[in-house]
């Protein structure tokens, strides 16, 4: 399922229907459809122009961040509530261990970041760091950052769903305190609460997984790796048109986590 998954969102994508729509223009100039083919063609390079432009990532990325900013500003760990954990979603680390010892930071290398600082602010007692090959990669800059070792659990989830149906079971498995004035006798067991960390463009899509598979849990949305709102400020009118490498990619997963918000509210 995780790696069918992983074909239809390529598929399901702007350089997957982009390639779609060039075979399908390529098939009719081969049986002498050239209208048909000129269409398509056009269409293709327009679909891929748009997709590839600045003033889209206004339209389609930051609308999946802006509920999580606070004056239209990050908001600080302090403001965040205690909870009986932090989840770290993975997908900000990685290590080939075949090829080095060391571990690898991703451009959402920030949600390990954010997890430390809360760790430090008291906000929760233990962090829970999902993903693959998490132990490798992410323990050790978390080490780094400050975070004491015997705080960190590990699922290996290799994706959101597969870690919001894990997370409750983990919950279960772990001894959690809060620190604070709250008393250990005001926790429930069956509804433990949680920080949840990932990147800001992904945390939509997230909440609505836990929701689903994890309903018993209250989220508590903590993200990081503001990209789509930052990339936007300042950005002229012309140059927003323009075709960029970086904005492609940044919309490409803003049309992922958009597919996947819509899929889910319909058949959750």
């Amino acid at each position: 399922m995780y790696y069918l998954n992983k074909i239809v969102g390529f598929v399901i994508s702007p350089i997957g229907i982009a390639i779609l729509g060039g075979l399908a223009a390529l098939a009719c100039a081969m049986f002498r459809r050239r209208c048909a083919a000129k269409w398509l063609g056009g269409l293709t390079i327009a679909w891929l122009w748009l997709w590839m432009t600045p003033i889209m990532t206004f339209v389609v990325g930051v609308p999946l961040e802006r509920e999580f900013l606070v004056n239209g500003r990050v908001p600080p760990v302090e403001s965040f509530p205690k909870a009986d954990a932090i989840v770290l979603l993975g997908g900000s680390m990685g290590i080939e261990t075949n090829l080095s010892s060391y571990a690898e930071m991703w451009t959402s290398a920030d949600r390990v970041w954010q997890a430390a600082r809360l760790w430090k602010a008291g906000k929760a007692p233990k962090v829970i760091s999902t993903g693959d090959g998490a132990r490798d990669s992410t323990l050790q800059l978390l080490k780094d950052f400050g975070v004491a070792e015997e705080c960190v659990s590990f699922l290996g989830a290799k994706n959101t769903e597969e870690e919001a149906k894990e997370i409750k079971g983990l919950l279960g498995r772990v001894d959690f305190q809060r620190r604070g004035t709250e008393s250990q006798s005001t926790q429930s067991a069956s509804n433990p609460k949680v920080l949840l960390v990932t990147s800001a463009w992904h945390m939509k899509r997230a909440r609505l997984m836990f929701k689903k598979y994890a309903p018993e849990v209250e989220v508590i949305c903590a993200p990081a790796d503001f990209e789509n709102s930052m990339m936007s400020k300042g950005t002229v009118f012309l140059r927003s048109l323009s075709p960029d490498f970086y904005a492609f990619a940044l919309n490409s997963v803003a049309f992922h986590e958009w597919v996947g918000i819509v899929g889910y509210s319909l058949f959750r």
